[in-house]
């Protein structure tokens, strides 16, 4: 894949006027069916996997079973893909969690969240990438979700492997929370059962709580812990310089 820096930081910027739904339709036409997306069916996910449903897009969904998902998870991602033909697949780590925790010990999350995360989601996400090639990653990361996003532009070239580079697509990256909510209401979208309950963004049960009132979406995740991201939006070389941060406030 050729595409030059200046171009893709203009592109960028320009895109930074433009709805959701074009910076997909810019995403398909410039990589036919060399586009993936990740999703973990909250809230920002399902408003992409639905746009790209509208649009007719046959596009991979690459969702990250690590054995640890809330049952609510994995029963909304099963009704949401089949409602509306979606192409899930499920990548899983090498290891079992009865495998892991022979090898490691029991409560690895507890002991030592990062290699937790990199076995179960890093790792495989890496492996998914190198069998499909993509060379555009569809992303629902905001701006606004926390102080490690506030910096994301709309596109970016990533470095994931040695020999594999390609465009991470943020369509979201200037949306707010309420732009998400607004979405799913007009469309009358199903969405997760957790996100009624305190939830404001989901993952690993074990390392996932209610937000606190007042705090960033980010503040369930991991909490009591100097930890606010799992690896699979850090794991990966970021060769399209930051911008400037961004006020990302409510």
């Amino acid at each position: 894949m050729e595409i030059d820096h200046g171009e893709l930081a203009e592109l960028s910027s320009q895109m930074e006027g433009w709805e959701p739904e074009q910076v997909l339709e810019w995403a398909l036409d410039r990589f036919p069916e060399r586009v993936a997306m990740t999703c973990s069916f909250g809230g920002g996910g399902i408003v992409l996997a639905h746009m790209l449903h509208r649009q007719g897009a046959d596009v991979p969904i690459l969702f990250l079973d690590t054995g640890f998902h809330f049952a609510e998870t994995l029963q909304f991602k099963r009704e949401f893909a089949a409602r509306f033909g979606l192409r899930v697949i499920d990548v899983h780590p090498q290891l079992t969690v009865a495998q892991q925790e022979r090898e490691l010990g029991a409560h690895l999350y507890e002991r030592d969240p990062d290699l937790c995360c990199r076995l179960r989601k890093v790792e495989p996400l890496a492996r998914a990438f190198r069998e499909l090639a993509p060379e555009a990653w569809i992303s629902a990361l905001r701006r606004d979700q926390g102080p490690t996003r506030r910096r994301i532009q709309i596109l970016e070239l990533h470095q994931v492997a040695p020999d594999h580079h390609l465009v991470k697509v943020h369509p979201l990256a200037n949306w707010k929370r309420r732009d998400v909510w607004r979405y799913i209401q007009q469309h009358g979208l199903p969405y997760h059962p957790l996100l009624d309950a305190g939830y404001t963004s989901i993952g690993c049960w074990p390392c996932t709580a209610p937000a606190a009132p007042g705090s960033d979406e980010r503040s369930g995740r991991w909490p009591g812990r100097d930890k606010t991201e799992c690896g699979l939006h850090t794991f990966s070389r970021r060769l399209t310089p930051p911008d400037p941060p961004t006020d990302a406030g409510p």
